[in-house]
């Protein structure tokens, strides 16, 4: 491997690269919400504790800590074949090998199995997602980084339901092994994308300039947008990952069969999902990406009261569709969220390291999100799911005010450095 230094630069908005961003992102999450929504079902219906089934959330501990390795993603790379390609192709390999892997378990292994090619699986997706975020910084320009987000919320909702629904259909139908394969080889397929990217790159030719400019994580926490996003990530993302969390057993315990539950969860929430990405993006040209988030959070906050009363009153025990409905909204509200967030990381991230910068704030959300996940259970199993909702709902309006609190600071620091930049030209 060589060690060299890239200075990106956005390429614009193309048909192909938003393409090959969608199935990147696509490819890592094949075998992610294979964990994230078909197994948590798979695993209730064969009678698992919801205990254990929150702290699965606990495999994705590599994605909270990926930050770690970034910078090494940024620096190091075959350069004959490309600073992204070449971690694309290794990690993509090992996706597919530890996918066939987990097609070879049998739930008679026990849990450890899982739990270990689990951590396979999404250690690699986790790096491989380094240079995916890394290749959608460099090759957008920063109008288009909305497109960007966009593409990134579309390939995960594709994921979710391919690795999501499909797989859960194709085990009930037909095996534990055949579902598996078949996400092998979906998985391999989206490898193809991989030989359409065409990076541009300028080397450094001084060792000093390389050094002074070389991606670190410490660049990156002395920047104020950094420190202000983490901020804002840990009030709003706090109170979402328990609702998540829940929902797939929820569903199982309101007596929803596995085909059911990957059809309104992995092809109609999922759909809505894609409608919700691409209705966000087109809202992010007319507001600024943090007022989408701050809209978002409360339909979440009302939604989540609605659902707490729902249940203490047993009215999804008689309208299943009003269950069904709520859960798509949830999946709507996430998506515009996710979306409108996704966009303002990759505003905060410095394309001298966007791969680290981007990096260090989805892992920090990240680990906000699969520690709430880890303890949902827990919780919902104290509670029950009623007041389990209601709690939520009000643990959200507190992060909603956190958040506008975070945002407006924001907003100062920007104008801040805005009128620092004017009055540098003013006086040269």
């Amino acid at each position: 491997m060589l060690n060299a230094k890239q200075q990106a630069t956005g390429q614009g908005l193309t048909a192909l690269s938003l393409g090959i961003v969608i199935v990147l992102y696509l490819a890592h999450a094949l075998p992610l919400y294979f964990y994230n929504v078909a197994l948590p079902a798979i695993l209730r219906h064969q009678g698992v504790d919801l205990r254990w089934i929150g702290m699965l959330s606990l495999l994705y501990l590599p994605w909270a800590f990926k930050f770690f390795w970034a910078p090494y993603i940024d620096r190091f790379y075959i350069q004959k074949l490309g600073k992204r390609k070449t971690w694309l192709f290794v990690t993509q390999i090992a996706l597919v090998l530890g996918v066939l892997a987990l097609a070879m378990t049998q739930f008679s292994y026990g849990l450890g199995v899982f739990v270990i090619v689990g951590l396979w699986i999404s250690s690699f997706a986790a790096t491989q997602d380094i240079a995916i975020d890394g290749y959608t910084v460099e090759s957008f320009k920063d109008a288009d980084y909305r497109f960007g987000s966009m593409a990134q919320s579309i390939g995960v909702a594709l994921g979710s339901m391919i690795g999501g629904a499909a797989t859960l259909w194709l085990y009930q139908y037909y095996g534990w092994q055949y579902a598996l394969t078949s996400l092998a080889v979906l998985t391999a397929l989206t490898m193809l994308a991989i030989f359409f990217i065409q990076e541009k790159s300028t080397i450094s030719t001084t060792a000093e300039a390389f050094v002074d400019t070389r991606p670190s994580l410490k660049r990156a926490f002395k920047r104020p947008e950094i420190l202000w996003a983490l901020a804002l990530i840990l009030c709003y993302r706090v109170v979402e990952a328990p609702a998540m969390a829940m929902l797939n057993p929820m569903l199982i315990d309101q007596q929803w069969s596995l085909s059911q539950i990957g059809v309104l969860m992995s092809v109609i929430g999922a759909g809505v999902g894609l409608l919700a990405a691409v209705s966000a993006a087109f809202l992010l040209k007319k507001i600024p990406s943090t007022q989408l988030l701050i809209w978002a959070a409360w339909c979440r906050t009302a939604l989540y009261a609605v659902m707490g009363f729902a249940i203490v009153l047993g009215w999804f025990q008689q309208w299943h569709l009003f269950l069904a409905l709520c859960v798509v909204l949830m999946l709507a509200i996430r998506y515009i969220a996710m979306t409108a967030l996704y966009a303002y990381f990759m505003q905060s991230a410095s394309k001298a390291q966007a791969g680290t910068d981007f990096t260090i704030l989805v892992c920090f959300e990240l680990l906000v999100y699969f520690i709430g996940g880890a303890f949902s259970g827990f919780l919902a199993k104290a509670l029950g799911y009623g007041h389990f909702y209601l709690v939520l709902a009000i643990g959200s309006v507190l992060s909603v005010l956190l958040s506008q609190l975070i945002i407006s600071q924001i907003k100062k620091h920007k104008l801040r450095q805005k009128n620092t930049v004017s009055h540098s030209e003013e006086n040269p």
